[in-house]
């Protein structure tokens, strides 16, 4: 029984980590990510966008640093290149 409880909570605690809001971690908007979301399903190609210090397009199986910044809007596209999602960080 313990073990269950045990399996349970870790999974808890896993999903709690998943819950990033696609803004900052504090829920404010401070890379500007929300006008993306209407992007979402569309070729980033589109946006006409270029990377940089404060913007990152990442392709899948991309390598990307895991640092935090709550100013970068990041852009996470498919293989086809279409919007999946965007956040801050």
């Amino acid at each position: 029984m313990m073990g269950r409880i045990a399996i349970v909570l870790g999974l808890c605690a896993g999903l709690a980590g998943c819950s990033e809001t696609e803004t900052g971690a504090d829920g404010e908007d401070s890379c500007g990510a929300a006008p993306y979301q209407t992007r979402i399903g569309q070729s980033v190609e589109e946006l006409g966008l270029t990377p940089g210090e404060k913007l990152r397009i990442l392709s899948p199986g991309q390598p990307m640093t895991m640092d935090f910044r709550p100013d970068r809007l990041n852009i996470e596209t498919d293989s086809t290149g279409q919007i999946l999602r965007a956040f801050c960080g």
